[in-house]
């Protein structure tokens, strides 16, 4: 039986936001490792891994125009490849500068990726289909996001090497990059190939920027400390540690898998005020009440709310008029993103001069600010 076109490319975009998701969630379950590899404490694992956000930032206006200039579904699967690359460099990472190097990179592909796919399922989603797809797309990435995390748990509960890991999930992700690359929408509707390298944000673009941001960093936090946090929670450090962030993960996933019939009930305005609400909420009880099962919940009730804002910032941005939709994306993203610049940093000094805890306190003010500026967003 022979799928018609415009579900060949659906199913084919969706594949790449779950081997982005995989690929990313495979990195942040061994977190942990790293820090015991080259013996970090909470300020130095927060200044490495403010290395990966970095090169995200300085990939984004590179990634609106060369998507712009070359094409969504070439710059889907060089990023892609390369993505899957870097995963295994990062395992193989024997000194604190490789480290570091290898991160920048990771970051920088990982959000060239992150641009072009969603200009895929933009496409998808406008010339296709008469009802939203962006969450459901986005809900892929986090079924990845998902996987990465649980099989990450198996790989180290069976005392898999960091090395191996990466390498077998980077050979799995690859085949099927390779595979589905030819059900990518094959040329965009307009190539823009005079577009400008960076293009500055109008103020609509800079309220959904300011929004992306809180989302960012807040999801930021929970990949790169939740596990940290969890195991402190525990306080035993033989058992498995990707318990939380896997929760997180998983409801982030069921939002994102129901975020578009919420949205079509809702709207934009109704599901931020929602996501602030749940965001803020799960924060709080992750860190008022230091129980295994109530941080679990806690951030179970984060995820949900995290999981449809990016896809509804992206929607309402690629809106616009004045730009390219990949050069809009990537301008919203270059503000909203640079949460996961200075999220990771900020919170392991926090961290390290006071507590874990409390550097997860100041997350839970950002649900707060999201439901400031959702109701001023145009919908």
């Amino acid at each position: 039986m022979t799928l018609p076109i415009h579900r060949l490319h659906r199913i084919a975009v969706s594949i790449f936001f779950f081997c982005c998701g995989c690929i990313f969630a495979t990195w942040a379950s061994r977190i942990p490792s790293i820090k015991d590899k080259f013996h970090f404490n909470e300020a130095s694992l927060g200044a490495v891994l403010f290395m990966l956000p970095f090169g995200s930032l300085v990939a984004l206006p590179f990634a609106g125009w060369s998507v712009a200039r070359f094409g969504s579904r070439t710059m889907t699967f060089l990023s892609a490849v390369l993505y899957a690359v870097l995963l295994v460099m990062l395992g193989y990472t024997d000194n604190v500068t490789a480290l570091a190097t290898v991160l920048f990179f990771f970051g920088f592909w990982g959000d060239v990726l992150n641009i072009a796919v969603n200009t895929q399922a933009l496409q998808v989603q406008e010339e296709h289909y008469s009802k939203p797809l962006m969450s459901s797309f986005h809900g892929m990435w986090s079924l990845g996001a998902l996987s990465g995390a649980f099989f990450g748990g198996l790989f180290m509960k069976a005392k898999w090497e960091m090395m191996s890991q990466f390498l077998f999930v980077a050979i799995a992700i690859t085949i099927l990059v390779v595979f589905f690359f030819f059900y990518l929408i094959p040329k965009d509707a307009t190539k823009h190939k005079s577009q400008k390298l960076f293009a500055w944000p109008d103020k609509a673009l800079w309220l959904l920027g300011a929004i992306c941001f809180c989302c960012a960093l807040c999801e930021g936090a929970m990949a790169d400390w939740s596990s940290l946090y969890y195991k402190q929670v525990l306080n035993d450090m033989d058992r498995v540690s990707t318990t939380g962030y896997t929760a997180f993960a998983f409801l982030m996933a069921f939002g994102r898998l129901i975020g578009d019939r919420l949205t079509e009930r809702l709207g934009y305005k109704g599901i931020l005020m929602l996501d602030s609400i749940l965001i803020s909420g799960g924060l709080a009880l992750a860190i008022g009440i230091q129980h295994p099962v109530i941080v679990i919940i806690g951030f179970g009730l984060v995820g949900f709310g995290v999981a449809t804002i990016i896809p509804i910032v992206y929607s309402l941005a690629a809106r616009t008029k004045t730009m390219a939709p990949s050069t809009a994306l990537a301008a919203v993203s270059t503000v909203g993103f640079s949460g996961f610049l200075f999220g990771p940093p900020v919170i392991g000094f926090v961290a390290h001069a006071i507590s874990l805890r409390w550097a997860l306190g100041l997350v839970l003010l950002l649900g707060l600010v999201i439901l400031f500026l959702g109701k001023r967003v145009r919908a």
